[in-house]
This record gives structure tokens, C-alpha cells and sequence, in this order.
């Protein structure tokens, strides 16, 4: 039955692969297509021996710790200059908006919720995911400016979102008669330091290791996905944060090793060939054990939540963030729309889950599956088209002089 799980997952994999440019330039999205495969795999009960011999959550955490070491080893070529300052105001104002807006959401529909609950619920669905706004953030027709905006929002606020969730669980451990200061400090204090240690060791000693020699393309490639493994599980076992030690490791060993990535680009390329497909993975485990698990999480008062996490609650904070910026409402609409929410919302879950027990907890897993599923769905049947139209709009807009985007 093992060797089925296999050639299942194998024949999924290899099917996407080779038509994968065809569905770029469809409503089918990597997310969709892998979600539905791990859903039908579920159904028909063909690798379910699978998950038993795979941790699951190991795999979708270590697949955000490299997701985030990445994206925070590029951060390095990033100058925060006035070309970034909508990224800037996502981050700064928009978030914390989104996440205030998102807790007021959950008290009114969910009555009977902890508030700390509720702050969790809308934390944890705060970030959103560039793997399913990729026909977005690929496009050429979409401005620069919109498409890099985007994409920086995406890539750090998991690691902004992550400790106000540690701290709402601290709070709620303190409630339960721990000491919050402690478990806060410790949660991403260590984390910080382990992040920098392993960062700064590991870059320094990559970067001597290819200035002399020594060092094999091959190995340099292999390298930088091992580093931040063993950043995250240190960090846990030494009971911080996994996912702020590997972002603060991914900032860090960046900032060192800069010769390396001008040396060769494909380095940090494999990287993230290999994070997207983990992150495909992921999406087939969610659809095969989390989404089927939980299909009775389809109720009325979660989808109404779900509906207004992927609307109002993200579209009013971006809204007010770009006020003063000068965009056509038509930017500001189309950036409110394209903030999908995928992996960093469904581990974020699972560690208040598994890791706390908070109270309310089985109605966070519930409206984490369903806004998730509507975000694959949604967002990923509408990106390519979305991003098309909209790039036609400025392209007709700009023709005439008018372009502010």
C-alpha cells in the first residue's frame, strides 16, 4: 500500500509538471491542483499509509521555516527607498489593521468566542501566500510597483504576524497560570538568538569555504536548504520560536554571504525550486488530511467569517494604507483582492493546536480550512484573468498618460 501512496503522489506530481506551462495561463493553479489531488487521494484511500509514516506537521513546518529562510535571504538586495513604500505601508499600517478588523469580525460572528480566540483567528489568517497569487506577481502587464509591493508583503508578513500570535498565546498561557513574560521572551528571545548564531556561523562559513575553494555549487545548494532545518528544530528544542529563528537566520546568513549570490544566482534558485515544491506538498496534505477531515467545517457562520477575511477585512485595512499614495481605486482594489491566504495560515493552526490547546481551538482549525479552500479556490481561479485585465486597464491608462500605478 506504500509503494501505491508513491506512484499516487509520484504520478500527481509529474502530470502537473508537464503541463505546467499550459495551466500558468489558467484558472488552475499549482495550490488548486495539488489540494484536489490530496483530497481525492484521501477519498479513494490510496495513501492514507502514507501519513502515517510522515509526520505532517513536520513537513509543512519545515517547509514554511525554508520558505521563510528564503524570502528573508533576499531581503538583503532590498533598499526600503520610496519604491517600496507601498510594501511598507501593507506591512506597517494594513496588517495591524487587518488583524484588528479581522478580531472584530470574529466576536460578531462568532458571539460566544474568547476574544483571545478570536484575536488568534484573525492573526493566523492575516498573512498571505505568494504561491497563490503567482499569475499575479508574474505578470508583466502588472506594474512593477503593484507586483513588488505584493510580493514583499507576502514574503514578510508571516514573520511580522508570527509573534503577535506568540503573543496572544503567552497571554492565554498566562490565564492558565504560566508566567507570560517569560514564555514570551523566551519564545522569541531564544529564537532570535539562535537565528543569528546559525546565520552568521553558517554564512561565514560558506562564504570562506567558496572564497577558497573548497565548495561545490552542488553543496552550496544543498547547504542552504539544511540551515534552516536545524535553525528551527534548535530553537524548539530549546523552546523559542522555530519560525522566527529561521527568519532571523535567513536575514542574517543573506547579509553574509552577498558574494556568493552575485557569484551564482542559481545557489539560491535551487532553494526556492525546491521550497515550491514542499510547498506543493503541503498543499496535497491539506487537501488529503486537513480539508477532508474537516468537511463538516462548511457551516454557515464560517463561511460568512471566511467571506469577509478575503474581503472586507483585508480590503478596507489596504484601502487606508494607500491613502495619500495617489493609486486609482482600481490598484487599490485589485491589491485588496489578491491577498490569498495558504501555508503560513494553516501551520499557524496547527501550532496553536498542538502546542497550546487555546480554548476555541477546534474553531480555529475550522475557519482556517474553509477560508484557506475558498482562497485556493478564489484566488487562484481568478489570478491569471484578474491579473490580465487589470494589466490591460493600465496598460490603456498609461497609453493615455494618466499611469500613477
Amino acid at each position: 500500500m506504500v509503494f501505491h501512496s508513491i506512484a499516487y503522489l509520484g504520478g500527481v506530481l509529474i502530470v502537473f509538471a508537464l503541463v505546467s506551462r499550459r495551466l500558468a495561463r489558467s484558472p488552475i493553479t499549482g495550490p488548486m491542483y495539488f489540494t484536489a489531488a490530496g483530497f481525492i487521494g484521501a477519498a479513494i484511500g490510496v495513501w492514507e499509509p502514507m501519513f502515517e509514516l510522515v509526520g505532517v506537521s513536520a513537513i509543512l513546518e519545515l517547509t514554511l521555516g525554508l520558505v521563510l529562510f528564503t524570502e528573508a535571504m533576499k531581503l538583503r538586495l532590498v533598499s526600503w527607498s520610496e519604491d517600496f513604500e507601498l510594501a511598507t505601508r501593507l506591512l506597517a499600517i494594513g496588517m495591524p489593521l487587518t488583524i484588528a478588523l479581522g478580531t472584530v469580525a470574529a466576536v460578531l460572528v462568532f458571539s460566544d468566542t474568547p476574544l483571545l480566540a478570536a484575536a488568534a483567528i484573525a492573526t493566523i489568517l492575516a498573512p498571505t501566500d505568494a504561491a497563490l497569487g503567482l499569475a499575479v506577481l508574474e505578470n508583466p502587464k502588472v506594474p512593477v510597483r503593484i507586483r513588488e509591493a505584493l510580493g514583499v508583503e507576502s514574503g514578510l508578513n508571516d514573520g511580522i504576524a508570527l509573534p503577535v500570535l506568540l503573543f496572544f498565546l503567552a497571554v492565554f498561557a498566562a490565564e492558565e497560570g504560566a508566567q507570560f513574560g517569560t514564555l514570551f521572551l523566551q519564545g522569541v528571545g531564544v529564537a532570535i538568538a539562535v537565528g543569528v548564531v546559525f546565520g552568521a556561523a553558517a554564512g561565514f562559513a560558506m562564504r570562506e569555504a567558496v572564497r577558497r575553494g573548497w565548495m561545490q555549487e552542488r553543496w552550496q545548494q544543498i547547504t542552504i536548504v539544511v540551515i534552516p532545518a536545524v535553525s528551527l528544530v534548535v530553537a524548539d528544542e530549546l523552546g523559542g520560536s522555530g519560525f522566527i529563528a529561521t527568519y532571523v537566520a535567513g536575514l542574517v546568513f543573506g547579509r553574509m554571504i552577498t558574494e556568493i549570490r552575485e557569484m551564482d544566482e542559481s545557489v539560491a534558485g535551487f532553494a526556492d525550486d525546491f521550497g515550491t515544491a514542499l510547498t506543493m506538498l503541503s498543499f496535497t496534505l491539506f487537501g488529503g488530511v486537513i480539508l477532508f477531515d474537516n468537511l463538516g467545517a462548511f457551516g454557515t457562520a464560517t463561511l460568512i467569517y471566511a467571506a469577509l477575511s478575503l474581503t472586507l477585512v483585508r480590503m478596507i485595512p489596504v484601502a487606508v494604507s494607500m491613502l495619500g499614495t495617489g493609486l486609482d481605486r482600481q490598484s487599490v482594489l485589485f491589491m485588496g483582492w489578491f491577498g490569498p491566504r495558504g501555508l503560513a495560515s494553516i501551520i499557524f493552526a496547527a501550532v496553536v493546536v498542538e502546542d497550546v490547546g487555546m480554548t476555541g481551538s477546534a474553531l480555529i482549525v475550522e475557519v482556517m480550512v474553509v477560508t484557506v479552500t475558498l482562497s485556493i479556490l478564489l484566488h487562484g481561479a481568478s489570478a491569471f484573468y484578474g491579473a490580465e485585465s487589470y494589466g490591460r486597464w493600465y496598460e490603456r491608462k498609461a497609453s493615455h498618460g494618466r499611469s500613477n500605478g
